[in-house]
């Protein structure tokens, strides 16, 4: 009777744990890369594929949606998505290794950086960089939007040896007007 007993426990107790929603690893698996703005603007602009490395890091791999146009500006390539007031273009700083955690999100912080132009305008200005610092909320990452002068990344001699694997320091980054950034908030779902 005892047997019978635990063994009816440990169904029940299965049947619970079936029946409550697995919390999923937002830094795991493929997700959507989205922009978004107070009036209700979303934008896709991409996925990123996380491969969890078994010790609360992820690899990851950030692949930007097709439909962001190429532009060649300021003698470089750049992915492009135009919107009614800017032009967000990717400059991606990707270095090596592409690792992050749920404490560390720099290197992806990096991988989704961008500088804003007029929609129309020929040239870019460093000193226009958008960076999203971001952060894991329950099961997706959220990024709020930041100002930044690209230039530790466009000169990197001009940043002291030390720092020139994660150039940026905070004092580097200034909170974005929501206002003024045509897509001030990003997630990744």
């Amino acid at each position: 009777m005892m047997k019978s007993m635990k063994a009816a426990i440990v169904v029940v107790l299965c049947g619970l744990t079936s029946a409550l929603p697995a919390q999923a690893d937002p830094l795991s698996g493929t997700r959507t890369i989205v922009l978004t703005n107070a009036g209700g603007g979303r934008e896709v602009i991409g996925q990123v594929a996380f491969s969890p490395l078994g010790d609360g890091r992820s690899a990851f791999k950030v692949t930007l949606d097709p439909r962001l146009e190429e532009y060649f500006l300021a003698m470089r390539p750049f992915r492009c998505l135009t919107g009614p007031t800017q032009r967000l273009c990717n400059f991606a700083v990707e270095r090596e290794p592409q690792v992050v955690s749920a404490s560390d999100l720099v290197p992806l912080e990096y991988a989704l950086m961008f500088m804003r132009t007029a929609p129309a305008s020929l040239h870019i200005d460093p000193f226009n960089g958008v960076y999203y610092r971001m952060k894991v909320v329950g099961e997706r990452i959220e990024g709020s939007v930041y100002d930044v002068d690209m230039d530790p990344f466009i000169t990197p001699d001009s940043v002291p040896v030390e720092r020139r694997t994660r150039p940026l320091r905070d004092a580097d980054l200034s909170a974005g007007d929501p206002k003024s950034h045509w897509l001030p908030v990003l997630h990744i779902e």
